[in-house]
């Protein structure tokens, strides 16, 4: 009885104290995205974030602790659709390469600007450019310059999660 007397006085603490303070509890927002490519390849990924936090709009860049992000995934499918690469950029609010670049506007529910997703090194594959004007899929070879496997004219779909 004891146990229980202590169990109800904590929650209710705690609901006092976060009532008092206007701490609001966090509320992570889940969103899909998509790309296809002019010759069939495509990536399928999806990102969350605090939506109580966020601002208007956010940018991520480079490697380390995020601002706004909570996670971000993103996979590459051939055009018969069998999986190229699949990468978790960011993982609990850190994000993991170095090239990564991001930008997302939480009013319209657009991702804009430069991006860089996926991979960056030999063997990997990223999707990288300007959206709306032009996105392309590159892989990373042992050696020279990366290789474009896919393009279009920048275009990305962008859906909340149900």
């Amino acid at each position: 009885m004891r146990i229980l007397i202590l169990k109800i006085t904590l929650a209710t603490a705690t609901a006092l104290i976060i009532a008092l303070t206007g701490i609001t509890p966090a509320h992570a927002i889940t969103v899909n995205f998509n790309w296809n490519g002019n010759n069939n390849y495509s990536a399928l990924g999806s990102f969350s974030y605090d939506e109580n936090t966020a601002p208007a709009t956010f940018s991520e860049k480079g490697a380390g602790q995020t601002y706004v992000l909570q996670s971000l995934n993103v996979s590459f499918f051939d055009p018969l659709k069998n999986v190229i690469a699949t990468y978790n950029n960011v993982v609990d609010g850190v994000s993991i390469p170095k090239y990564f670049q991001f930008n997302f506007n939480t009013v319209t529910q657009e991702i804009f600007g430069l991006i860089d997703l996926g991979g960056e090194v030999a063997g990997e594959t990223y999707l990288k450019g300007t959206v709306n004007t032009d996105l392309s899929l590159f892989q990373v070879p042992e050696s020279g310059t990366d290789v474009t496997i896919d393009s279009n004219s920048g275009a990305i779909v962008v859906k909340p999660a149900p």
